[in-house]
């Protein structure tokens, strides 16, 4: 990361209607970052807006935004008078596909993200990409431009900001959790935010047709490469099976990632909309997103994805493929 957080607070000084979004089926990352920021700029004295491309996610309503976001759409008076956009846990178009086209012709734009895969995004003159690959999630790299201008934290914003930071870390179990991460998780606790709370409301308040639906999904699990890849699959007959949605399938596929000896896991969702829904997850040595960019998606080292296009039996035999062929290239 090159860009000064000063710089950060210079160009949001100067907005007073930014417009704030995130990508698709958004996560407690993306939610946590959007919430801590827009409290910030109100502290500021703006007036932010964020848009989100599909219906709140039920299980962060205890994080009390989902009255600050609205359903996107071009024609909206949010959308038209804002006078900046910023961008929050992707740089990427294929998460942005409701608003590519505004995208690319919108006000100055602010991103801020933690994926090392990005598109051309926040390239043109007063734009400013505050960009870092190592860092674990979108909520720190706001909770450190908090901390480092000494800008108060309220409760409300540190609540969000380490829902985002644990969701995004499995609770501060997987690789991406570094002291970095610790230490403004311990800021955000001493702000007011409270852990353990939050895991209850996120982990331990699911509806019970997420638990069928894993069910579905683990009673097909495959084993291949002797245990090495695991194959998980939720077809459109095992969502209404269970009476399930599409956007319970956050974190399901973890439910396997703890299987002994298997270093990949990818999980195949189909869609309503014809598209295959492809996660990935690595537990050491292979890149997945190497895989998941063969498949126009993108990512982590250890957690990836990608919407593929295709008859599901056709996707799957090419991703499988991918993903053999980069654990091969990764011993």
């Amino acid at each position: 990361m090159s860009v000064p957080w000063s710089a950060v607070t210079s160009w949001l000084a100067r907005r007073e209607k930014p417009l704030l979004v995130t990508h698709r089926r958004p996560d407690g990352d993306a939610l946590g970052a959007a919430a801590g920021l827009a409290l910030a700029l109100r502290q500021m004295g703006q007036k932010p807006a964020i848009a989100l491309f599909e219906a709140f996610p039920a299980r962060y309503r205890f994080l009390g935004i989902e009255q600050d976001c609205r359903a996107w759409d071009a024609r909206a008076d949010f959308v038209r008078n804002a006078d900046a956009l910023v961008i929050l846990d992707t740089c990427s178009f294929s998460q942005l596909e409701p608003l590519a086209d505004f995208v690319r012709q919108a006000p100055p734009t602010l991103v801020i993200d933690h994926h090392a895969t990005r598109d051309d995004i926040g390239g043109r003159a007063g734009d400013l990409c505050l960009i870092d690959p190592v860092a674990s999630a979108a909520s720190l790299l706001v909770t450190e431009w908090l901390m480092a201008e000494n800008r108060p934290i309220s409760t409300t914003q540190a609540t969000a900001l380490l829902t985002g930071l644990a969701t995004d870390c499995g609770w501060f179990r997987f690789s991406n959790t570094d002291a970095r991460t610790l230490r403004a998780a311990a800021a955000l606790v001493e702000a007011g935010a409270n852990a353990s709370e939050i895991y209850a409301a996120v982990y331990q308040q699911e509806p019970v047709q997420k638990l069928r639906l894993i069910g579905r999904m683990l009673a097909g699990l495959e084993l291949l490469d002797n245990g090495r890849l695991c194959v998980l699959r939720l077809h459109q007959a095992d969502f209404a099976a269970a009476g399930a949605t599409q956007n319970m399938t956050e974190d399901v596929i973890n439910e396997a990632v703890r299987l002994e000896g298997v270093e990949v896991t990818v999980l195949f969702s189909e869609q309503p909309d014809g598209v295959v829904r492809v996660n990935l997850r690595s537990r050491r040595r292979t890149d997945v997103a190497e895989v998941a960019r063969e498949f126009g998606g993108g990512g982590h080292a250890r957690a990836a994805g990608a919407r593929v296009t295709g008859k599901t039996a056709e996707v799957e035999s090419r991703v499988i493929a991918t993903v053999l062929a980069a654990m091969q290239r990764h011993e």
